[in-house]
C-alpha cells in the first residue's frame, strides 16, 4: 500500500462533524460545498479554518474580504450534505426551502451557523486553507450534529 492509501485509511478513523460552506459571489450566484475540515483557530479574535479543494466549483468564489457561512448539519440533513458534495447536483443545491438566500446563504435549521469574512487564503498543494474571521454565529441548544466516520454518516 502507498503512503496515501495508509494515510487515507488512518483518517477514516476520525469522526468528523459534517458542515456545508455557503457563499455568494460578486455576481449574486450562490455556492455551497460539503466540508469536514472545519477547525476553530482562535477565540480572540474568533476565527476558524476550512480547507477547500482547488478543483471545487466554490473555490474561485472565495476571495480575501468575501463572506461565507459554515452550516453545521443536523442528523436529518444527510440529503443536503449529499447534494452539496457532488458536482452532478450543483444546480440543485439551493432547492431546499430551508435555505435563507437573502444575503449570505444559510440553512435555517442547521445545528449551528457561523458567519465569517475571509481573512487569509493559504494555498497548499491540492487545497486552499481559508482562515475566516467570525462575524456572527448561532446555534441550537439541543446537540444533534451529523457526523461522518469510516465512509458513512453517524
Amino acid at each position: 500500500m502507498s503512503l496515501q492509501d495508509t494515510f487515507r485509511q488512518a483518517m477514516r478513523s476520525y469522526i468528523y462533524s459534517v458542515s456545508v460552506m455557503s457563499n455568494i459571489d460578486s455576481y449574486g450566484k450562490h455556492s455551497a460545498i460539503t466540508v469536514s475540515s472545519v477547525t476553530s483557530v482562535s477565540l480572540d479574535p474568533p476565527s476558524l479554518l476550512v480547507c477547500i479543494n482547488k478543483s471545487a466549483g466554490i473555490h474561485e468564489t472565495i476571495q480575501e474580504g468575501s463572506s461565507f457561512c459554515i452550516n453545521l448539519l443536523t442528523k436529518n440533513q444527510e440529503d443536503i450534505s449529499n447534494l452539496c458534495s457532488s458536482f452532478q447536483t450543483e444546480g440543485k443545491r439551493f432547492n431546499d426551502q430551508d435555505w435563507d438566500l437573502k444575503n449570505i446563504p444559510f440553512l435555517k435549521s442547521a445545528q449551528a451557523n457561523i458567519f465569517c469574512t475571509v481573512d487569509k487564503l493559504i494555498p497548499y498543494h491540492t487545497h486552499t486553507i481559508v482562515i475566516g474571521h467570525v462575524t456572527d454565529s448561532f446555534s441550537n441548544q439541543e446537540i444533534n450534529t451529523l457526523t461522518y466516520v469510516d465512509g458513512s454518516y453517524q
